[in-house]
């Protein structure tokens, strides 16, 4: 039996089960009981408790087979390393009887797996052949009913507290803090004022980019950056306001005291599908809280987002979309609609003061150095190519070689296994004397220890052979297929994304190209700067 075979006991804690303590290992009271239980089972039924390595779930819901813990338990299973798992009952493994069915019936008796559910009293080594299916499925179909039934009522339960009015969103929104009672929020001065300006330069007409371009004239901080000074923790910051962060501020009605409770809400238990709820249809339950700014001047400011709203863009396709950033500030450079000549970096819109407003290149220029650059680099994948071939021609050969060693050592050491036989039946029979046996065997086995030893060399020879020469031959497919599409199609969007990394225009029109390849296509990420002349 392989050494590296685990015995598993599975635990798992879901949300709603509501059993979780304050500790030292924030560990909950459940898990502790469900080890218990499982622990008391084995010992009584002659199993070394000690030897089952535990894996445990805590926090997640049984409709959800992605949990860390379980992904783990199965890729285990998957690998051949698994002969017992031990729960406590079926709904600790999962809730959706199709999927734990699965499992049990088809992918654990496939593996060998021995399954043990405690509570159930259930042992799949009792079954033999039979699988026990029908009491599975009834039990698994009644553990997701019940999972379902509990999904409700929590549901249900902060349905309630959205609908009093209580704060359960999760991150509080800029201009606001959470407030001494559960549930709550206030207000938050220094960002209040922020959001107050903010809507009055909309109603007074002010559209969202001059916004933005004032706040980052003054000096104002973005939300970003003031919340990660204030509450701390790990915030992605952005240094300067732009047109999505001011009009994410006018477009909420949180800032009125009043709440929209159900802009969204997941399709079914279990599902990561969310469908939002048109506008119109939305509910609003008002004055939750209190308020920044007037319901008037939300709706002086709505105006000014509609009328900023941008019609449908009809973009063309461009080989460089998404590829193409800026050297100043790191932001991708924009080009919109096919009318539009050059690359810019859209940051100039609100940071007058910065570099970004010199980092620009026409199309037609960057397309011309894209061009130039790839033909350099076909050269040289050509070369590559030639290369690869010639390595994987002399790989082959050693490999070959390899293995007639390889042969001829195994034969040397099956004939040194039979003149041992033979050796021993002469001895046998007395046409050998025991002196004469003794020394003809100590040579035989230095013989073939020797040999064992050159056998071992040889085969970790012939693999590092084998791995060198499919890298090689798939290095020579890739370059060619490369090749093959350059020549054939151009430089499409799918194939700019394959050969370039990253395209960096610097300000005054530098270009830096980043390749996805080694060598001739990136030699070790060696970056190549092109002039724009």
């Amino acid at each position: 039996m392989r050494s590296d075979v685990l015995d598993i006991c599975y635990l798992r804690l879901s949300q709603e089960d509501g059993d979780r303590v304050d500790g030292p290992a924030g560990e909950s009271c459940s898990i502790a009981s469900q080890r218990q239980c499982i622990r008391d089972y084995l010992e009584r039924h002659g199993f070394d408790a000690a030897g089952f390595t535990e894996i445990a779930d805590d926090g997640w819901s049984g409709t959800n087979m992605e949990r860390p813990g379980m992904r783990r338990l199965l890729a285990l299973v998957e690998a051949g390393r698994v002969r017992t798992v031990a729960v406590r009952d079926l709904s600790r493994f999962a809730r959706n009887y199709l999927e734990a069915g699965h499992y049990l019936e088809f992918v654990f008796p496939a593996r060998g797996v021995r399954f043990i559910s405690v509570n159930d009293g259930f042992d799949s080594a009792d079954v033999g052949e039979s699988t026990g299916g029908l009491e599975l499925a009834v039990k698994n179909l009644l553990n997701q009913m019940y999972s379902r039934d509990i999904s409700r009522k929590v549901k249900s339960a902060v349905d309630l507290k959205k609908l009093s009015g209580e704060y359960v969103y999760g991150a509080v929104p800029y201009g606001y803090k959470k407030g001494k009672e559960k549930n709550t929020i206030v207000i938050d001065p220094p960002a209040a004022e922020t959001v107050r300006h903010i809507f009055s330069l909309a109603a007074s007409g002010e559209n969202i980019t001059r916004i933005a371009r004032r706040l980052n004239d003054d000096g104002v901080e973005t939300p970003s950056v003031y919340l990660a000074a204030v509450r701390g923790g790990r915030y992605r910051t952005r240094a300067f306001w732009t047109y999505e962060s001011v009009r994410n501020i006018l477009q909420n009605r949180i800032y009125t005291g009043d709440t929209v409770p159900f802009k969204s809400h997941v399709e079914s238990v279990g599902s990561r599908r969310v469908r939002y709820v048109p506008e119109e249809q939305q509910e609003v339950i008002p004055e939750t809280h209190e308020a920044i700014v007037s319901r008037e001047q939300y709706y002086l400011a709505r105006r000014t987002v509609r009328s900023n709203r941008k019609g449908p863009r009809t973009r063309a396709d461009n080989p460089f979309t998404s590829l193409v950033f800026c050297g100043c500030c790191g932001n991708r450079l924009v080009k919109g609609r096919e009318r539009n000549r050059s690359w810019l970096c859209a940051s100039a819109r609100y940071r007058t003061d910065s570099g970004c407003a010199t980092v620009r290149i026409e199309d037609a220029r960057l397309r011309e150095i894209v061009r130039r650059a790839i033909e350099t680099q076909c050269a040289l994948l050509g070369e590559r190519l030639q290369s690869a071939r010639r390595d994987g021609q002399g790989l082959r050969s050693g490999r070959l070689a390899l293995e007639r060693e390889r042969a001829a050592l195994s034969r040397r050491l099956e004939r040194l296994e039979g003149e041992s036989l033979r050796r021993y039946e002469a001895y046998a029979s007395g046409a050998l004397s025991r002196e004469e046996f003794s020394l003809a065997r100590t040579a035989s086995a230095s013989e073939a220890g020797e040999l064992k030893l050159r056998l071992a060399v040889t085969e970790r020879a012939l693999a590092s052979a084998l791995e060198g020469e499919r890298a090689c031959t798939g290095e020579a497919g890739q370059v060619q297929g490369l090749l093959g599409e350059l020549t054939s199609g151009g430089l499409t969007e799918g194939l700019a994304a394959a050969l370039i990394r990253r395209i960096t225009v610097e300000p005054g029109g530098a270009v830096r190209i980043e390749w996805n390849f080694r060598d001739g296509i990136a030699d070790a990420g060696r970056e190549k700067v092109l002039s724009p002349a």
